[in-house]
């Protein structure tokens, strides 16, 4: 038999989506649980898990050694064609 195969969508979720719901499940277990008092909506749940996970990131990209290193790396190997001037002209001419 052969291994069962991930459509596009599992292979390559959003970082941001995923935090976000971890969070939403944990808020969610952590306030749907305790009984009595007024409980949140779960929509307002979800914003705030979503509000949460990109402020995390945003700190994480700013603050973690590791992840800053890595933005450092991808920086430098990025190519900027901002600055490069072809001459389109000669291409295609005799010599």
């Amino acid at each position: 038999m052969s291994a069962p195969t991930k459509s596009a969508a599992e292979v390559q979720r959003d970082p941001t989506e995923v935090l976000a719901e971890k969070l939403f499940i944990e808020m969610a277990g952590r306030v749907y649980s305790v009984s009595g008092g007024e409980k949140p909506q779960p929509k307002m749940l979800a914003q705030l898990s979503f509000r949460l996970a990109e402020v995390f990131r945003q700190a994480n990209n700013e603050f973690n050694p590791t992840a800053i290193a890595a933005r450092v790396a991808k920086d430098k190997a990025t190519v900027n064609l901002d600055n490069v001037q072809i001459d389109f002209g000669a291409v295609g001419k005799p010599k």
